[in-house]
């Protein structure tokens, strides 16, 4: 009967120290259970895996590691784990040993963030042709083509072709699809709207805008873009430097009513240098220009000689006007 109690005390003991383990990983209470270190001897495969993981969330990746190799000596096979074993190689620069940890977890499930992972390391090598690859396949092979990773996976990829390689139509075909599959990511028209105009493609960029503007009407958009009533439409490179044009989702109606606003970057991408304003004005004459080109700084507001017609010039006209007045003043 003694024996029986010593078993039943030392069986409920683990049970419940095990439930400890697992409800401080829950609650990611990661400090509390790197506390329990010292009795890591007695952890299960799975509670190694999580002590490894509460290290990593405490960004000490070489703790990390060695008990996620524990836990992998034990039997814990779960893709999860070779993922964030590569995840902590990764940010110890140790690129080789992560890609091909990344790589096991892949083979036993294909999961839109661990693509994503892979395709940073790459990128980190400036490897671009790996990375390009790495996307291709993801946007095929991903397991589950519906949640946030798959959605970020087809940012990514997006982002890489327009703003990487330049292939502005593989960038369009991206969103496109990104768009039949989350029609409610309005972020990925406003990708595409960029993506068309890049093209030249004005026509079919503003009807995605005008869904934009639709959407803007019923007010489902994101906060920033009922706040700012405006997207983004176009960017373009001057001098080293981006200029960044937004379409007012409000179509102007009186004087000084804005339909674009014109922003050049500084060169360490992070101030706007100088702010545009296209700005309707008051026409004494229907030759006159309907909209004209204004800049603010801090010196006040300065109109330029040069307008248009009306409201259907185009993005590329707009680029023009606005580099040969940056041109003029370099």
């Amino acid at each position: 009967m003694k024996k029986l109690y010593i078993f039943s005390f030392f069986y409920f003991s683990s049970f419940f120290f095990a439930q400890k383990v697992e409800n401080l990983f829950n609650e990611e209470k990661f400090a509390e259970l790197i506390n329990l270190e010292n009795q890591s001897s007695n952890f299960t495969n799975r509670e190694l895996y999580y002590l490894g993981f509460a290290f990593f969330r405490q960004e000490d990746d070489n703790k990390a590691i060695e008990y996620y190799d524990k836990a992998i000596k034990k039997g814990f096979d779960n893709p999860i784990i070779f993922f964030q074993k590569g995840l902590s190689e990764m940010y110890l620069q140790k690129y080789d040993d992560a890609l091909a940890n990344f790589n096991t977890a892949i083979s036993s499930a294909a999961i839109a963030e661990f693509y994503i992972e892979k395709a940073r390391i790459y990128h980190l090598k400036k490897d671009f042709i790996n990375e390009e690859k790495v996307f291709l396949e993801g946007l095929e092979k991903s397991e589950v083509k519906n949640d946030k990773w798959y959605l970020e996976l087809i940012k990514n990829a997006g982002n890489f072709y327009y703003a990487q390689n330049k292939n502005f139509q593989k960038s369009e075909n991206i969103y496109y699809d990104g768009i039949s599959i989350y029609p409610s990511e309005y972020i990925l028209y406003e990708k595409l709207i960029k993506s068309l105009n890049a093209q030249n493609k004005f026509s079919e960029a503003n009807i995605y805008f005008e869904k934009m503007r639709n959407f803007y009407k019923e007010k489902v958009l994101p906060e920033d873009y009922l706040n700012f009533k405006n997207v983004a439409v176009d960017e373009t490179e001057w001098n080293g430097q981006w200029i960044n044009i937004y379409k007012s989702f409000e179509r102007p109606k009186e004087m000084l009513d804005s339909i674009y606003k014109v922003y050049l970057i500084d060169k360490s991408g992070e101030k706007v240098e100088r702010k545009f304003n296209i700005e309707k004005t008051l026409q004494i004459e229907k030759t006159d220009p309907e909209f004209v080109i204004c800049e603010e700084s801090e010196k006040g507001h300065t109109t330029y000689p040069t307008g248009f017609k009306d409201d259907s010039f185009t993005i590329k006209e707009l680029r023009n006007e606005i580099t040969a007045i940056l041109n003029s003043k370099k």
